[in-house]
């Protein structure tokens, strides 16, 4: 029997990375005690409500629904997370909690948390135990993990938001979006579509500037230099002012503008190979290059095609006449805007020695007191990582600077292709002259599109994934799944498949394993593993999963949705199939003498059977519904 000291304890956690028995989507499964003779829910509520005030609006009447409630928030990490589901039902004394989930680390322990905090409600300690602190360390937790990164998360949530299927690859560390042959896979915006070669290539800027300087697109005129002794017949040729960077650098880093003399060009130059030291990498050069005076920008390309221009500032600070340099970047980093995390506009300003070098150069310092309005910029670069500011531009972008980026992006086999860009005005055509490229990057980060922090926002994540699938419906396979599909009946519908549609790869898992049109492949000891092969194989076009019920228990279903369901006399577990039945989708149900086929639920018609002959039938029932479902998913 469980005591009173047991209250909130929670216990056998369990994850599922898939649809499964509980909910239709990933799900963090535990048990919740909550001691009978303990309080009411109305005792906990105003502790909850003064954290998370938008609570109160719902009715919560148990004291289970507002600790789930509670748990949900704290999941969403306090920035609108795209978590909702749940479920609570009871096993004995417990409640059973299904919660969706993203992180499986961060979820066991936000839900430790919210048991924890309950606890001090009860025994009175809730302000020794400082929920909001601890909080913020489940925050900080989330934001180093991989969905911590902005635009990854944005990838991840459009996907979920257009229905589109989204998993992670734990052996590749990268995500894939869709199944089989549609599949999208990648890591932020690098894809396996992408030409490895064109994406290794933007990585070195001498070579870069070499190739537009070839095709006649404007760029500053700069070389790779190994030694001081280049960077300064360089800089004789070319002339101040100029700038200096690292020949394989990313996000600013190591980026010094606004060089008038040798002396700062030799400074600028042993803090790149410093930099390279530091960070244990080979020194292969700094590029020495012309300045070029205007705003810098972000041109965004999507398979080739221009999508969203961003303006970027450096980071900086106004002046009030009464606070520091220092106060007012404390000040500025507090906004909303800077919480730097996967939900944030933008980054807090960290003071750095490049940062106390360029207010050097402006006889400033961080103890400096900025008059009334004074615009203070605290930066060379505009890289938002760097602190820099966002605008959207996208509407005010000139057609002929359109047609540039549109023109530089067809030379790259890359989905994604970001071109920096520094212009004085980009509502001028670039043939106006103040317009140089800078720099391309494949890869780029694309969350600061979707959240400038001034002007429009742009759904470059949608944008992406729908340059691939065209529809989100068409990111997926045709699926049949069942309950006692053996190996007979899987190789007789293959059969099927292949009279339809000759060449299409059918993966099938029976009892036995994986196989491909027939041919065993692996029998992996997950489930999960097995579903997860067939959906990953870049061929697959029609995939067929047996479920028995003990799979569903330790695994759940793993894949999102199906088109023909077959239940030959199922109990519970494998009853919840039925949840994964997609729009226009068929359940054939086994009875002792009739079978049963069903569309949307509603009854179209019914069949004899005899045993021995079960599976013919059945496949003569799905043969002429077999063409419908396969060319749903075709383009």
């Amino acid at each position: 029997m469980k005591t009173q000291e047991q209250d909130f304890d929670v216990r056998k956690f369990y994850f599922y990375y898939g649809p499964n028995h509980y909910l239709p989507k990933r799900a963090m499964v535990f048990n919740l005690y909550v001691a009978p003779d303990g309080p009411e829910a109305d005792f906990y509520k105003p502790y909850v409500f003064e954290v998370f005030p938008h609570l109160e609006k719902l009715n919560l009447q148990t004291v289970a629904d507002l600790f789930v409630q509670t748990l949900l928030e704290v999941l969403r990490m306090d920035i609108n997370l795209f978590i909702n589901d749940f479920s609570i039902t009871e096993d004995a004394s417990d409640y059973v909690i299904a919660i969706e989930f993203l992180d499986d680390y961060s979820a066991e322990d936000a839900a430790l948390l919210v048991s924890d905090w309950f606890k001090s409600m009860n025994d009175g300690t809730v302000e020794q135990f400082n929920f909001q602190r601890k909080f913020e360390l489940l925050q900080a937790i989330f934001d180093k993990s991989l969905l911590g990164g902005p635009t990854l998360y944005a990838l991840v949530e459009a996907g979920m938001r257009n229905d589109i299927p989204v998993f992670f690859l734990d052996e590749e560390n990268q995500y894939q979006w869709g199944y089989g042959i549609k599949q999208l896979r990648g890591r932020s915006t690098t894809f396996h579509t992408d030409g490895i070669k064109d994406t290794e290539f933007t990585m070195y800027k001498d070579m870069v500037t070499e190739f537009l300087m070839m095709c006649g697109f404007p760029t500053p005129a700069g070389n790779n230099c190994l030694t001081e002794e280049e960077a300064i017949t360089e800089a004789r040729k070319l002339g101040f002012p100029l700038v200096v960077k690292p020949v394989a650098g990313h996000k600013g880093q190591g980026v010094i503008t606004g060089i008038q003399t040798e002396s700062e060009l030799k400074v600028a130059f042993q803090n790149i190979v410093e930099m390279a030291g530091k960070e244990g990498l080979f020194f292969d050069g700094a590029i020495v290059q012309q300045q070029i005076n205007g705003h810098d920008h972000r041109l965004l390309t999507i398979d080739g095609e221009f999508v969203a221009a961003l303006k970027r500032e450096p980071a900086f600070v106004t002046g009030d006449g009464k606070r520091t340099i220092e106060e007012l970047i404390e000040k500025e980093n507090k906004k909303e805007i800077r919480k730097d995390n996967a939900r944030s506009p933008l980054t807090k300003i960290v003071p750095d020695a490049d940062m106390i070098h360029f207010l050097q150069l402006q006889n400033l310092h961080t103890g400096s007191v900025p008059e009334s309005g004074e615009k203070i910029y605290l930066r060379r670069v505009a890289n938002i990582s760097a602190g820099g500011v966002s605008i959207n531009v996208t509407d005010n972008i000139h057609p002929k600077n359109i047609e540039l980026a549109e023109s530089i992006a067809g030379f790259f086999n890359v989905k994604c292709l970001g071109i920096d860009i520094l212009a004085k005005d980009i509502s001028l055509p670039w043939t106006d002259g103040d317009f140089g490229i800078i720099e391309i990057n494949a890869g780029p980060g694309v969350f600061m599109h979707l959240a400038p922090a001034y002007g429009q926002s742009i759904n470059v994540p949608e944008m992406i994934l729908l340059s691939h699938f065209k529809q989100p419906e068409l990111a997926r396979i045709p699926i049949i799944t069942g309950n006692n599909i053996t190996r007979s009946l899987a190789a007789r519908l293959e059969d099927v498949i292949a009279e339809k549609r000759p060449g299409l790869v059918t993966g099938s898992l029976t009892l036995e394993g994986v196989f491909f049109n027939g041919k065993y492949f692996f029998n992996n000891y997950s489930h999960e593993q097995n579903v997860k092969i067939i959906l990953r194989h870049p061929k697959t076009g029609f995939a067929i999963f047996n479920h028995k019920s003990e799979k569903i228990y330790d695994y759940g279903f793993f894949h999102e949705g199906a088109d023909i369901i077959i239940l030959d006399h199922a109990n519970w577990a494998e009853e919840t199939l039925k949840e994964q039945l997609l729009p226009g989708g068929y359940i054939i149900e086994i009875t002792d003498r009739e079978i049963l086929l069903k569309m949307n639920r509603n009854l179209l018609k019914t069949f004899k059977y005899r045993e021995k002959d079960k599976e013919i039938k059945l496949v003569e029932i799905v043969r002429p519904i077999l063409f419908d479902i396969i060319e749903k998913y075709e383009v």
